[in-house]
């Protein structure tokens, strides 16, 4: 049985790259922490079916074998400009 594809993410923050799949988050505070301390980003709208590319190496699932695909960080997608955002 083979993982399924998963839904692209509709935000992307600004400064750590975090996503998020809720509509209502976009252009609100991003919540991740990296090195210890809450992001100052926003996320930015990314809902369009053109800002994502499925990743090729997981075929979108976000998985290679049973571990987190690297080249997506196990999102399933990538974006296709991200210098837009």
């Amino acid at each position: 049985m083979s993982d399924a594809k998963k839904a692209h993410p509709v935000g992307v923050c600004k400064i750590c790259g975090g996503i998020t799949y809720s509509i209502e988050l976009i252009n609100q505070r991003c919540g991740r922490s990296p090195h210890g301390r809450r992001c100052s980003g926003k996320f930015a709208n990314a809902s369009r079916d053109s800002d994502w590319k499925a990743c090729e190496p997981c075929d979108g699932t976000g998985k290679l074998d049973s571990a987190q695909c690297v080249y997506c960080r196990g999102i399933g997608w990538n974006l296709t400009k991200p210098w837009i955002i």
